[in-house]
């Protein structure tokens, strides 16, 4: 009897609403969806019998995947290019002038290794902010690396129209918007639900007054999220007092930017009157972390903001993966507060699960417990590292890394399992990117 697939002799995570770990306990999933989780041997030998697939936990850590809640997938093709560099610079003298040259199939390449680097890594879910459109099929050259990969992926497509260090990244406000409705009809909640569309102008600065309100009602009437580059570093909220007179998140408050359905990305430098405005219309910020120092711009004020109620999610941004997000932001912010007790293992789990489902738009997605989705990971403690283990969440945040996901499922499929991924051969993908690279280093 072909029943469903059954994961058995893990230690798990369940993140639900009393942070319930269960130690030696199996989780039965049938479709897409989460049936049961629990101890009972009698209740295991029946699935046993029934799966169609069994997975043996003995010795991993199963929780549910992460979320990246912000990243920029096509710039998996500039690791390592740009490095010491202010963000302004870092963008203005790398980034741009090498994504402009990537052709159109090289988007679909550095898409697909993104994501085979999350789902390696443990995430399950990733919303990439796809800025670069000097081809017209671009963005749906990372939506087929997201389709193929079988990641649950969000394509957040951003955009600018008032950018002058960048004229080649600008379009017009008609082509901006003709390219949302089409997507939107094309894509959104297309593969069962697993492949979604968002809207995102690239920064306050980046896009008029006009173009801001145009597609954040675009979004509203159609039920998508917002997300948009916000108070990343000191330079651009001067720019912005320069501009409007307001800074950043008091312009996106005045102009009815703020809600429960955008997304604030770093949201950094804020003084206490934005912190006030981002609480009262439930605005969500992502965090990140690795970002931030990497290109100095500066710490968010992550423990004051969960004190007054902001819900704060987590992002890679390119930098380092999310199990290493997990690990950097909290030590980030204990230093930086000089308080050992600040942003507990559990706190950046919830962060990077449950808490960032939200900007999905899934309200059962993030947990292991019946009815919700089977987006799972296991991760192997039985290393020297990790081992032994007291408590998994302080485990899975300050010992683990990516490199110790052993298994990655998403929407009730195994997409890797032993550290091997089913869906693509790595080792030949690696070398095209790494060709390709070098031909538009050439041309460069």
């Amino acid at each position: 009897m072909d029943k469903g697939l059954l994961i058995k002799n893990g230690w798990i995570l369940t993140l639900d609403s009393t942070h319930s770990v269960i130690e030696n306990g199996w989780v039965w999933i049938e479709d897409n969806i989460i049936r049961e989780v629990g101890v009972d041997t009698r209740k295991l030998e029946y699935w046993e019998k029934v799966a169609s697939k069994t997975i043996d936990a003995k010795g991993k850590i199963i929780m549910p995947g992460l979320v990246n809640g912000h990243t920029h997938l096509f710039q998996t093709f500039m690791r390592g290019l740009a490095d010491d560099k202010p963000l302004l610079r870092w963008l203005h003298e790398v980034i741009w002038p090498f994504s402009i040259a990537m052709e159109e199939r090289d988007f679909y390449l550095a898409g697909l290794l993104g994501c085979i680097e999350n789902i390696k890594s443990g995430t399950t879910s990733v919303i990439d902010q796809h800025y670069v459109h000097t081809t017209d099929q671009s963005s749906d050259m990372v939506l087929n690396a997201m389709k193929e990969s079988g990641v649950r992926g969000v394509l957040c497509r951003t955009f600018s129209n008032n950018n002058p260090n960048a004229p080649l990244l600008q379009e017009t406000d008609d082509t901006i918007m003709k390219s949302l409705e089409r997507l939107n009809k094309e894509w959104h909640g297309t593969q069962d639900g697993r492949l979604s569309i968002s809207v995102g102008p690239i920064s306050v600065r980046g896009c008029t007054k006009e173009l801001h309100k145009r597609s954040h009602a675009f979004a509203q009437s159609n039920g998508l999220k917002f997300q948009i580059h916000t108070a990343e570093t000191e330079s651009v909220v001067n720019k912005c007092l320069d501009l409007y007179d307001k800074r950043e998140v008091e312009f996106l408050y005045d102009i009815g930017i703020l809600g429960v359905d955008t997304q604030l990305v770093h949201g950094i430098w804020v003084n206490d009157q934005e912190l006030e405005l981002i609480r009262q219309t439930g605005t969500t910020v992502i965090h990140c972390p690795i970002s931030n120092m990497y290109i100095a711009s500066g710490i968010a004020r992550v423990p004051e903001m969960r004190e007054r109620g902001i819900k704060v999610t987590l992002g890679q941004d390119i930098q380092g993966v999310m199990m290493e997000v997990l690990k950097m932001g909290a030590c980030l912010h204990k230093v930086n507060n000089l308080d050992s007790m600040v942003l507990q293992p559990e706190d950046m789990i919830d962060m990077a699960t449950n808490m960032s489902a939200q900007l999905l738009g899934c309200d059962n997605l993030g947990r292991i417990v019946p009815g919700y989705i089977a987006d799972i990971i296991l991760v192997d403690w039985e290393k020297p590292h990790i081992a032994p283990v007291h408590k998994p969440e302080s485990a899975i945040v300050f010992n683990a890394n990516g490199n110790d996901v052993h298994t990655t499922i998403v929407n009730g499929r195994v997409l890797m399992e032993n550290y091997q991924i089913n869906f693509a051969d790595e080792k030949q993908l690696i070398r095209k990117c790494q060709k390709r690279i070098r031909e538009i280093g050439v041309r460069l």
